[in-house]
């Protein structure tokens, strides 16, 4: 998963956890194993969203180059 948003006066109600548990379930109703979620570094808000939802952090980077 790369991209998840939710409106400034929808945050802080559950939406994303919900979202993601529905992704999840989705997912493994297909057979899918695992799941990789890349975030901005400071994103803290997101990355705590994550962690409650029982992601681990890693030591991957993406890199990216603009032509």
């Amino acid at each position: 998963m790369t991209e998840l948003y939710v409106e400034e006066d929808a945050r802080r109600k559950g939406i994303a956890i919900a979202i993601i548990s529905c992704l999840e379930e989705n997912l493994r109703e297909r057979g899918v194993k695992s799941m990789k979620v890349l975030t901005g570094r400071r994103n803290n808000a997101a990355i705590r969203t994550y962690e409650h939802c029982n992601y681990v952090k890693d030591d991957e980077q993406m890199l990216k180059k603009r032509l």
